[in-house]
């Protein structure tokens, strides 16, 4: 039996209908070939031009792209909703506030992520007078305006997070490591160049940071695939959104019951969405190291690994189905990569 249930469609939700008045072109599918690409609209809450990532086709999380022109800004924003921002292109700074603290202003370049304290008030600045500003932002509105389903509660919420944002000089510098695999901070300067951890349990090799950005509970996590080397497949829940930072590859995404595997190609710039339950695994074909910025679940500090999704698991190699890795590596010998994995099967 597929441990997934077909969506039943009983008309718009009210995130539905908040995103058809935003006005800007929405995004859907698994896979966004290159960030750089898609379609913007001119965006009039934010002030600048957009596009919403609603990707497979789920309403968990959810994820924009937002373009300043040179030498401009947004509009100041404030909800009640997590927002964890990747910078794809340009440089900037973002000035944060809320009633009992004075504004405080960071600044930002290609590679950068950070989370939005909740329900601050925030306001993103482009600094270059000639290169625009490309930003992605994973949030959980969908969740939250479904729930609640009213934006004013969402939008206009005048009530204040004092121990989600505090008076201090070096808010935006502060960083600690909570354990291994697991890193509290406010802003990653580049997520290329972030130490990582080893993490063999989802393939050799494979190196990961978890982190906890500005005390959200929404968690994010960087992930690093060296030359010749793949991630095993694994599933879990539905809302997850990645972002391609460094090296190339391809991504194979199938549920169990499918009769193929969907393959997509991955580059700097690729976003791409695992399904509810949808396996998933991650390929390096190229010469470089491949990283990926992940945002999914809960950060490890509000973590509820604790209490294990038992339909959470991951294959093994020799579990998958055949011909995947034999493929994968007829695809590194093409290339000329030698590959660290091999497999024998019975």
């Amino acid at each position: 039996m597929k441990p997934h249930r077909e969506k039943i469609d009983l008309g718009p939700t009210p995130y539905d209908q908040f995103v058809e008045r935003e006005g800007i072109p929405v995004l859907k599918g698994y896979h966004v070939p290159d960030i750089m690409d898609v379609e913007l609209e001119p965006w009039a809450r934010m002030g600048a031009h957009g596009c919403y990532l609603n990707l497979a086709d789920q309403q968990d999380t959810d994820g924009y792209v937002c373009e300043i022109a040179p030498g401009q800004q947004t509009l100041p924003q404030r909800h009640l909703f997590e927002a964890i921002v990747y910078v794809a292109r340009g440089q900037g700074a973002t000035s944060v506030w809320q009633e009992g603290v004075p504004r405080k202003t960071f600044e930002w370049g290609a590679g950068a992520a950070f989370a939005i304290p909740l329900n601050a008030s925030y306001q993103h600045f482009n600094v270059s007078g000639a290169e625009p500003v490309r930003l992605m932002a994973s949030t959980t509105c969908p969740r939250l305006l479904n729930m609640f389903h009213n934006e004013d509660f969402l939008f206009r919420n005048p009530f204040v997070f004092e121990d989600r944002f505090r008076d201090e000089d070096d808010y935006f510098r502060a960083n600690r490591r909570l354990t291994t695999r697991c890193w509290e901070t406010n802003l990653i300067p580049d997520v290329n160049e972030f130490a990582l951890d080893d993490f063999p349990m989802k393939g050799k090799g494979v190196r990961i940071m978890r982190f906890t950005l500005a005390d959200t509970t929404y968690g994010c996590h960087i992930q690093e695939f060296p030359v010749g080397s793949r991630s095993h497949f694994h599933r879990h829940g539905p809302g997850a959104i990645l972002i391609v930072t460094e090296g190339e590859g391809y991504v194979m995404l199938w549920r169990e019951g499918d009769a193929e595997q969907g393959v997509h190609e991955i580059r700097p710039g690729t976003i791409y969405s695992p399904g509810d339950l949808m396996y998933h695994g991650h390929f390096n074909t190229g010469h470089t190291t491949m990283r990926h910025f992940a945002v999914r679940g809960r950060s490890p500090k509000y973590t509820s690994d604790r209490f294990p999704n038992p339909l959470w698991n991951m294959l093994m190699i020799d579990e998958e189905p055949a011909g995947i890795h034999e493929s994968y590596l007829e695809e590194l010998e093409r290339n000329g990569v030698k590959a660290e994995v091999s497999v024998v099967r019975e």
